[in-house]
Order: structure tokens, then C-alpha cells, then sequence
């Protein structure tokens, strides 16, 4: 085997004239060995992580400033009202509901409140997939919002600011937020957290939800892992353990408008992407959009004072 390789050394020596060759080719081997040598390494760091998404570790690390919570429920009395009865909401109301924490689900129609209520299922939206009946719906927000410890927000960004406007009122004062919508308002160009900031005042604290999450895959229990980011700390950690169970795994992060970025300017690079295979563009195309949308989303995280490894964590894939 080795004479074998020093013969194809020496011919493709023989090829240019000198010796570097042999010297360049050797070193290309070598470094095609570490290429492959760090590839197997990536993906037992992936088996890795799906293994401990599994409900198998709690102690997955992702840098200093993000880690995983743990699975446990915190040791005091929660509720918590989810805004929203959209595919994304059902899937955070269902976490939740899992967990065994009362949730209230609020929707914006009272008939299908009552249908959640009587049949524990949408009329529309994911009918198939049962809800845990720890989950109760209602179109009244001052139901909703009476006793709550903790509001997720899962009402589409576009149209977040109507919604606030008209439920804000009965969100009582300095109650945690946790946003779980994704995007840049069109008319402001603001990322979710101005728009909180703007509809519910400064004086609470906020959180924003990001991840590669598909609102099917976590009813069914698919394993999943987001990131949960705000400037507090305390709030983000939280929020990751009442939400962390063996298939839906949080990470905590400090860097809010790193998420926000990621979470935002990805969902538009995967739309891009579907649209190229869908006008059957091929793999060249696709990757170079891909490629060079990663850099540009990149970019504006750094312009904006985002961390770049927030954007090549879970709120950028």
C-alpha cells in the first residue's frame, strides 16, 4: 500500500519539474486525512446531541453564553397564557400543557375556544394532533391574562402590533413576555422587541424564543432544541426549564438581537431555498443562495451588534 503511494507520488512528480510536487501532494493527503478525520468528529458531536436531545444528559454546553437547561418544573405555582392559537402557539401550549402546567390558550373566536375546550383538538390547525387537557382556550383576555406568571406570544409579526394594542390592557404589570414570533415589521422595520417594547412599555421584563422548530414535529415529540434569549438572565434560565422536557430542549442566551436576527433573516433564506427547488434551479443554485444568504445575514448581525456566534447557533439554522 505505501509502494503503491510513492509510485503515484513519483509520477505525478515526474509531471512538473522538481520535487515540490511530491511535497504539495503529500500535503493535500494530509490534509484531505484531517478533513475526514474532523467530519466523522462532527458527526459523533452530532449523534452526540441527539442523544442528549433524547432525554439521555442535561448537561449540553454551547459556548458561555448559551446553555442547556435541565428537564425539571420550577418549585413554585406557574401559569402561563399563550397569545395566539396558530400552528406555533398550539405547539408551545402543548410543552406546556405536557409538563403539566396549566395553560390558557387565548384565540381570537369563541367557537373555537369551545371546540379546544370540549374536543381538545383545532377545527383547523393541526386537527389530527390531541392536546393535553391541562390546556384550557378562551377568547376573553381578561380571563386570559387574570392570573398568569409567565405570556407567550406566538401571534405572526405582521400583525403583533394590532394584537397588542387591543389585549395590553389586561396583561398585568410586569409580567414576563416571552416571544416566541419571528421577523421585521414592515412598516418600522423593528424586530420583535420593539414592537413589545412599543405596545406593553419598557417596564417589564422580555424574552425571544428562535430555533429550528417545526410546529408538527413538536406536537408529535420529535426531538427539537431552541435557544431562549433576554437581558434577563434570570428570566431566560426560567423559562428554559419550565419548558425544557426530553424531546424539547432550551438553551438560554444574553444576546437578544443576535436571535432576533437569526430567526428573523433565516426564515427568508429557507423560503429562498424551497423557491429553488420548487423552479427546479439545482443544487449549484441553491447552495450559492444558501452560502452567500448565511453571509449576508451575518453581516447585518454584526451591524447591528449581534455575537457571530449567535447567528451559527440554533436561531440561525
Amino acid at each position: 500500500m505505501i509502494s503503491i503511494g510513492n509510485n503515484n507520488f513519483k509520477t505525478a512528480a515526474a509531471q512538473f519539474d522538481g520535487g515540490d510536487a511530491v511535497v504539495s501532494i503529500r500535503k493535500r493527503s494530509s490534509l484531505l486525512r484531517i478533513s475526514l478525520s474532523f467530519l466523522l468528529l462532527l458527526l459523533c458531536r452530532m449523534l452526540t446531541l441527539c442523544h442528549s436531545l433524547g432525554g439521555h444528559s442535561n448537561g449540553l454546553r454551547h459556548g458561555q453564553a448559551m446553555k442547556a437547561a435541565t428537564t425539571s418544573i420550577p418549585p413554585y405555582p406557574v401559569r402561563v397564557t399563550v397569545m395566539g392559537g396558530g400552528n406555533f402557539g398550539l405547539a408551545l401550549a402543548t410543552v406546556l400543557g405536557r409538563k403539566g402546567v396549566p395553560t390558557t390558550l387565548l384565540v381570537r373566536k369563541e367557537e373555537i375556544a369551545n371546540h379546544l375546550n370540549t374536543k381538545h383538538c383545532h377545527p383547523r390547525y393541526m386537527s389530527d394532533i390531541q392536546l393535553p387537557t391541562t390546556i384550557v382556550a378562551t377568547a376573553d383576555p381578561k380571563n386570559a391574562f387574570s392570573d398568569a406568571t409567565y405570556v407567550i406570544h406566538a401571534v405572526p409579526c405582521q400583525f403583533s402590533r394590532e394584537f397588542l394594542s387591543t389585549v395590553k390592557d389586561y396583561i398585568p404589570p410586569y409580567t414576563p413576555v416571552l416571544s416566541a414570533s419571528k421577523g421585521i415589521e414592515t412598516g418600522s422595520l423593528g424586530f420583535m422587541t420593539d414592537i413589545m417594547i412599543d405596545c406593553l412599555g419598557p417596564d417589564r421584563s422580555y424574552a425571544f424564543l428562535s430555533g429550528p422548530s417545526f410546529a408538527r414535529e413538536i406536537c408529535e415529540g420529535v426531538a427539537t432544541a431552541v435557544v431562549i434569549a433576554s437581558k434577563d438572565l434570570f428570566l431566560a434560565d426560567d423559562l428554559a426549564v419550565l419548558m425544557s422536557s426530553d424531546t424539547f430542549r432550551c438553551f438560554t442566551s444574553c444576546d437578544v438581537i443576535g436571535v432576533e436576527v437569526g430567526g428573523a433573516v433565516k426564515n427568508v433564506i429557507a423560503l429562498a431555498a424551497g423557491m429553488c427547488e420548487g423552479l427546479g434551479l439545482g443544487t449549484n443554485a441553491m447552495s450559492g443562495l444558501v452560502t452567500r444568504g448565511c453571509t449576508e445575514m451575518r453581516r447585518l448581525g454584526d451591524a447591528l451588534g449581534a455575537k457571530p456566534n449567535t447567528l451559527s447557533g440554533l436561531s440561525g439554522e
